[in-house]
């Protein structure tokens, strides 16, 4: 049996077709995709900010991060989220910057071995209550801390953390005081 060819027959016609995106799935697909893309974005951002910045998000964790820090000498992480209160009371004076503080601590601590370790110690928030600059519990507190810092009109809330601080077989519930300073909120005692 003889075949016939067509010369005239495109061998193109014959070779399968990619199949086209639908133009609103297409259009739907760069959405998600933009989505995505700036979602990422905005959690890289976010994690950098807080990298960063010294102090921590939210009052619980200033508290939480300095009570940790203080427990296992870890003298960076204390001057992150010590207000200017804790730091004048962690040097002594008023007359101290970051740099000098850990100078300090680093030799105070140096023959020292943290008596907990990272997994001995946790946290039980109990309560946590903001106050907003004028009112009477942010004027009481602010009392004791203008005492000790310059920086009390930077000032812009406090939060009273109602805090148990859990060390091997020991637990420690007092009230702190965190005090925020712009967009960061650090410790500035405990005892409030």
């Amino acid at each position: 049996m003889r075949r016939e060819i067509d010369i005239y027959d495109d061998p193109a016609d014959h070779i399968p077709q990619k199949k086209q995106i639908n133009p609103k799935l297409k259009k739907a697909l760069v959405y998600i995709l933009c989505a995505l893309l700036g979602a990422l974005a905005a959690f890289g951002l976010i994690i950098l900010y807080d990298s960063v910045f010294d102090g921590a998000s939210t009052p619980e964790k200033a508290i939480a991060e300095y009570e940790r820090a203080a427990l296992l000498y870890d003298v960076d992480n204390m001057i992150e989220y010590s207000s200017e209160y804790n730091k004048t009371v962690l040097y002594g004076n008023q007359k101290t910057s970051n740099r000098l503080l850990e100078s300090y601590l680093t030799k105070a601590y140096s023959e020292n071995k943290p008596k907990y370790s990272e997994s001995e110690i946790s946290f039980k928030l109990i309560s946590s209550l903001e106050y907003e600059k004028g009112s009477k519990k942010y004027e009481e507190a602010m009392k004791k801390y203008k005492q000790k810092a310059d920086d009390a009109e930077s000032v812009e809330k406090i939060a009273i953390v109602r805090m148990t601080v859990v060390k091997g077989d020991d637990e420690t519930t007092r009230n702190y005081l965190a005090v925020k300073c712009g967009s960061r909120w650090f410790f500035a005692y405990a005892g409030a």
